[in-house]
């Protein structure tokens, strides 16, 4: 897919990025139509609409009966105008997904993550070339990679760290590593910043400004949305709550690694808090949830004192930043007794406790916060690159929700 801008004058570039986002969002349009919305004239939209046919970015698909019987030609997206690769990895498993330049999202897989991440970019490229292989999709037609990593990337030198749950993350530069494999642009983002993202445009967070997301897994972390942008900090580490240091819990060097609120509320900490107490019985995350909704005491005792770390970690994030909202996702704080139990614990501890809600995409967050960025980053390239930050919300989400999900 060749580039459509070729001029340099900025007001062609914002024509271009108006009539692009107008047939998007309002698609199947005439030009007539799109004229009239843009307030551009019917010439500019006509010469704009022309070209976007012959790259092939828009087509036309019927036509309606305009004023004095004229019929009008009408003109949508081509969702295979191009396609984006999406990547979710966990800390035991990583989920892949295919998408059209519309945001549908094709398909999505998971798969087990060989312990550490070890083999993570022979498995990424794997499972991307699988899936365009599958639907018959040449590489010409890959435009962008968003992977999502549990981990801090540096803003920067775009390199991970901080990402004790794949340790071998650090040890590489997957960035440049994908970009040189694959030949198209590629980007990493923490992976509930993702699910942030996810959440801010399609899902629970829709209609929020300022809002924080909370994910617990085989980790915790955060995703802080304010005034309608992720906010990253400085190096890339907003949301690290993991490494938030806990009051009242005595100092463990291995917090150095994990963070003092990891070692007390998140998968990891279920399982070493159920066996310390359970005279060194093992059980997996799901056997303890199912052990406490039969009523076995340690198994209760272990929900609730990673409920409480978990609660007390968001009543420090909302003194700090005013969030309308606090949505809470991933495999453990999307069970509904880990929600009650974190409200309960926020009503006893905040006077005015934050308001807590589900993750409204649930386990699809993160791929469709992917979708959402990818989305920025091909708008931003192909129809105002002189306007165009790499990896900035300032770039244009042009997309017609109702594609998405």
């Amino acid at each position: 897919m060749s580039e459509v801008l070729t001029e340099s004058a900025l007001g062609r570039q914002v024509n271009f990025q108006t009539v692009m986002e107008c047939i998007v969002r309002q698609g199947p349009i005439s030009r007539a139509q799109v004229a009239k919305l843009t307030s551009l004239s019917k010439q500019t939209v006509s010469e704009l609409v022309a070209m976007l046919e012959d790259s092939g970015w828009v087509q036309k698909v019927g036509s309606i009966q305009g004023k004095l019987g004229r019929t009008a030609i009408t003109y949508e997206l081509n969702p295979k105008a191009g396609y984006i690769a999406v990547a979710d990895l966990g800390g035991t498993h990583m989920k892949l997904g295919l998408a059209d330049v519309s945001g549908h999202l094709i398909e999505e897989t998971r798969a087990p993550l060989e312990e550490g991440g070890a083999r993570v970019t022979e498995q990424l490229l794997l499972g991307i070339s699988e899936l365009m292989e599958k639907h018959n999709i040449g590489r010409d037609k890959l435009l962008q990679v968003v992977a999502g990593v549990p981990g801090v990337v540096d803003r920067k030198t775009r390199l991970v760290h901080r990402s004790p749950n794949l340790p071998a993350l650090p040890k590489i530069d997957l960035e440049t590593t994908l970009r040189r494999l694959l030949g198209v642009p590629v980007m990493l983002e923490n992976e509930v910043n993702l699910a942030a993202v996810g959440e801010l445009w399609f899902g629970s967070g829709q209609g929020h400004e300022n809002f924080i997301y909370v994910a617990m897994g085989t980790g915790i972390g955060m995703g802080v949305i304010l005034e309608n942008k992720l906010w990253r900090g400085t190096r890339g580490g907003a949301g690290e709550i993991g490494y938030m240091p806990m009051l009242h819990e005595e100092f463990d060097h291995d917090a150095k690694l994990h963070g003092p609120l990891e070692m007390v509320s998140s998968g990891l900490a279920i399982v070493n808090t159920y066996k310390a107490l359970s005279d060194g019985h093992a059980a997996s995350v799901p056997e303890v949830f199912d052990k406490a909704a039969q009523g076995d005491t340690i198994a209760n005792q272990v929900i609730d004192k990673v409920a409480r770390g978990c609660a007390k970690a968001i009543g420090a994030s909302a003194s700090v930043l005013d969030p309308e909202l606090c949505l809470l996702g991933g495999s453990i704080g999307g069970r509904p007794e880990m929600l009650e139990r974190i409200r309960y614990w926020l009503a006893e501890m905040m006077d005015e406790p934050v308001s807590l809600e589900s993750s409204g995409l649930g386990k699809k967050a993160g791929l469709i916060g992917a979708i959402a960025i990818a989305l920025q980053e091909v708008n931003g390239r192909y129809f105002s690159p002189q306007l165009r930050t790499v990896g900035s919300q300032e770039n244009e989400l042009f997309v017609n929700k109702t594609t998405v999900l």
